[in-house]
């Protein structure tokens, strides 16, 4: 349905009812809660540390918080102390280049959405030219996106496995000797001024799990777009000496 011209120009917003329309729509609307999500997505993990009778036997609470873009060693560092040992417990691994990447893909997608809408609304006699340059343009850009999703939330989607791994502290807090809580081959703390040490928190990762599935079925909108933009493409080789469709 085209609508007054604004200036010069003609706005066609019936297109946004046709499939490849819709379609960026929802691309864009997609693209927006997958970045946010990622950067929006925070954790922590917790755990004691009970000093033995000799060493005080103060018990503390040890707390990690981690969020975008997830430099888990770049956080600082906790000092715990029992008795006159002192060690400086922190998170071990670095996952920023998987969340960046998938944060890029998903505000790429979000700017040239809006970009793309504003030619189909603004610039739609472009898809009706013979030459089909336009929409061979459209239809080799989605693939790349496609491809930038897809490479994208399966990067993610590794770096937060390996993260639910890193920040575990079961992983590092007996294992590491670098640890307060070190334990020895025959399940005793390394350290006399150590009785006990307990994990209350091992993380919380259910919006990270949410980003990684809208990053997936960004791929999946765009990927499927791909058929209708083909259709432009070809349009006028099945249908040669008729003319386009006529807008509403």
């Amino acid at each position: 349905m085209q609508q007054s011209p604004i200036g010069n120009t003609v706005m066609d917003t019936g297109v946004l009812k046709e499939p490849r329309g819709f379609m960026r729509c929802l691309q864009w609307l997609f693209a927006i809660i997958a970045f946010a999500t990622c950067c929006d997505f925070s954790s922590y993990v917790e755990y004691t540390v009970e000093c033995s009778e000799n060493a005080g036997g103060a018990v503390q609470h040890i707390k990690h918080e981690f969020y975008y873009p997830f430099q888990l060693d770049h956080v600082p560092a906790k000092n715990v102390s029992c008795g006159s040992t002192i060690r400086s417990m922190y998170l071990p691994g670095d996952f920023s280049s998987d969340a960046q990447f998938f944060v890029f893909t998903g505000v790429l997608s979000f700017l040239s959405t809006i970009a793309i809408l504003g030619v189909y609304v603004f610039a739609s006699e472009m898809y009706m030219a013979e030459s089909k340059k336009a929409p061979m343009i459209d239809f080799c850009f989605t693939v790349i996106v496609a491809v930038f999703w897809l490479s994208a939330s399966a990067a993610w989607a590794n770096g937060v496995i390996n993260m639910k791994f890193a920040s575990n502290p079961d992983n590092w807090l007996f294992k590491s000797k670098s640890s307060i809580c070190y334990l020895n081959e025959n399940n005793t703390y390394a350290l006399t001024a150590i009785k006990q040490c307990e994990v209350v928190t091992r993380g919380v990762f259910a919006k990270a799990n949410v980003s990684i599935i809208i990053g997936f079925l960004n791929f999946f909108l765009w990927a499927s777009n791909l058929w209708f933009l083909y259709k432009e493409t070809t349009w006028f080789s099945g249908n040669a000496g008729s003319q386009p469709p006529q807008q509403a």
